[in-house]
């Protein structure tokens, strides 16, 4: 069951960075980044992330298809992103994010991920 729900993209992108500064994950060395802040305005951010790759050929979400988005599946660590092609995300672990919020972030996805 989800207790957190996300409407909008600033809510998403403050999930994502609470956890990987609360935990001290470094995304600067990661391949794609902190991709929920790419751009310098926060239209930017937000198309980059609706529309933009994660890492070449792999998109980070698909509006309408949150467990079908990339960045659900890395988050999850479901194939490919469970080692035979990639990492979980975050590489490194064991650090991840929570269920719930992972949850929250596959249902904003589905409902179109809304700005």
């Amino acid at each position: 069951m989800t207790t957190t729900s996300f409407t909008t993209f600033a809510q998403v992108q403050s999930a994502l960075q609470n956890f990987v500064t609360t935990n001290g994950i470094p995304v600067n060395q990661a391949p794609h980044g902190n991709m929920w802040e790419r751009g310098s305005t926060a239209d930017d951010q937000y198309k980059s992330f609706v529309t933009g790759d994660a890492i070449p050929g792999f998109k980070i979400l698909i509006p309408g298809n949150g467990e079908g988005s990339n960045i659900i599946l890395a988050l999850r660590g479901n194939a490919p992103f469970d080692g035979s092609q990639f990492p979980r995300m975050p590489a490194g672990g064991p650090v991840y994010l929570d269920d719930d919020t992972i949850n929250a972030i596959s249902a904003w996805i589905t409902a179109g991920a809304k700005q």
